[in-house]
C-alpha cells in the first residue's frame, strides 16, 4: 500500500465513522425512538446501535488508531527501492 492511499483510506474512514455513520444511525434510529421502543428490539437494530454506541463513545480513540495502523501498514509494505 503506498502512502498516498493510506491517506485516502484513513480520510474516507474517520469521516465516515466521525460524520456519516452517526448521521445513519439518527436517520435510522431517532423516528422509532420517539415513538417509544418496541418491546423486543430487532436483533440487527440492536447490533447497529451497539456499534454506534462504541464508535461514539471511543471516537477520539479510534480515529488516530485507525490513521496509525493505516500508515503502518503502508510503511512496511511499501518498496524502499525499485527494482529494475
Amino acid at each position: 500500500m503506498r502512502i498516498k492511499t493510506a491517506a485516502i483510506l484513513s480520510a474516507v474512514l474517520v469521516g465516515g465513522m466521525l460524520i456519516i455513520f452517526p448521521a445513519v444511525v439518527e436517520a435510522v434510529f431517532l423516528p422509532s425512538l420517539r415513538q417509544g421502543i418496541p418491546n423486543p428490539i430487532p436483533e440487527y437494530e440492536a447490533n447497529l446501535l451497539g456499534v454506534a454506541l462504541f464508535c461514539h463513545r471511543f471516537r477520539w480513540f479510534l480515529a488516530p488508531l485507525t490513521v496509525l495502523v493505516l500508515f503502518l501498514i503502508a510503511a512496511v509494505t511499501s518498496k524502499s527501492e525499485v527494482r529494475r
